[in-house]
């Protein structure tokens, strides 16, 4: 008998190769959206939005692009990733490379216009705080003010294959505007032991309460490693800064049958009395966008007693 804490599983939302990062935002109209990645055949990620044309059993309209990479000397010339949108901003991940490195994120935003959207640029780029690149962000608001919770690169790492990766966690940055961050220098969930990243974190506030659900994975077979692989793991707050993780909540490889490695890239969001949750399975998204469901009441079980 599963758990009442545990997810339910509801199907696959969208399928295809390398549906990416999805990322759930709520606009100003009420309306709801879901944005994320698609690669071309050059390998480059580019942005695409479908409208949830119902929330509860969840269904998508068409697929609309919405940035796609930039020129020659630009900061995404590799590829761009759309994430959350804030009223009149959205948040992407700017890809372009380097030879030190396999490559550099520019946590960037661009601002909607009549015809769509128009890049800004970089955010949060390197600076003394964090020398790193930043790449997922998320945006909630709390006590007046914005709180960005954003993936930042603290090292980099061979695996098991000697190929080199980021080491990554999620730190926090302040706003007023959604549009200019100051870096709190620091950190609301620090990488484990045996853990090489924290990414795509997402967040609800539930009776005073703030709730995150995020990925995690190994630093070494994490690619294909049940054991190594991306697993969602659940947080709570009650300022927005210090973060506690918990046991419950979370979602690990294995979780039906055809997701064995990976479960990843997590997106959630409020419908009546249920919590829904997007996610990506094995191979960063290789067959699409999955999702599940919870009754929105079982937040509220004593998280603080487990």
């Amino acid at each position: 008998m599963k758990n009442i804490l545990d997810w339910k599983f509801g199907g696959q939302i969208l399928r295809g190769s390398k549906a990416q990062l999805p990322v759930v935002s709520e606009l100003s109209n009420g309306q709801h959206v879901v944005n994320y990645s698609r690669r071309d055949y050059l390998g480059r990620s580019h942005g695409f939005q479908r409208t949830l044309t119902s929330l509860f059993p969840p269904l998508l309209g068409p697929e609309v692009e919405l940035l796609s990479p930039g020129s020659l000397g630009d900061t995404d010339v590799a590829g761009v990733m759309p994430m959350q949108q804030i009223n009149e901003f959205l948040y992407y991940i700017g890809w372009t490379l380097r030879t030190d490195v396999p490559y550099c994120n520019y946590l960037s935003v661009a601002r909607k216009t009549a015809d769509g959207f128009s890049k800004l640029g970089p955010i949060l780029a390197p600076d003394i705080i964090d020398n790193g690149f930043s790449g997922t962000f998320f945006v909630v608001k709390f006590q007046r003010k914005y709180l960005g919770y954003y993936l930042s690169v603290v090292g980099w790492s061979k695996d098991e294959n000697g190929n080199l990766n980021p080491n990554y966690n999620i730190r926090i940055a302040t706003s007023n505007d959604a549009l200019n961050w100051r870096r709190l220098d620091k950190t609301a969930i620090e990488l484990e032991e045996n853990e090489g990243g924290i990414s795509a974190i997402t967040v609800i506030r539930r009776k005073g309460v703030l709730h995150a659900w995020f990925s995690v994975r190994g630093a070494e077979n994490f690619r294909t490693s049940t054991s190594g692989g991306y697993k969602i793991v659940h947080a709570f707050s009650y300022d927005g800064i210090s973060w506690t993780r918990d046991v419950h909540f979370g979602l690990l490889p294995g979780f039906i049958d055809g997701i064995k490695s990976m479960a990843a890239y997590p997106s959630v969001y409020k419908v009546k009395d249920n919590l829904v949750l997007f996610f990506n399975g094995d191979g960063f998204g290789d067959d699409g966008i999955f999702w599940a469901w919870l009754p929105l009441n079982n937040l509220d079980y004593n998280i603080e007693s487990n």
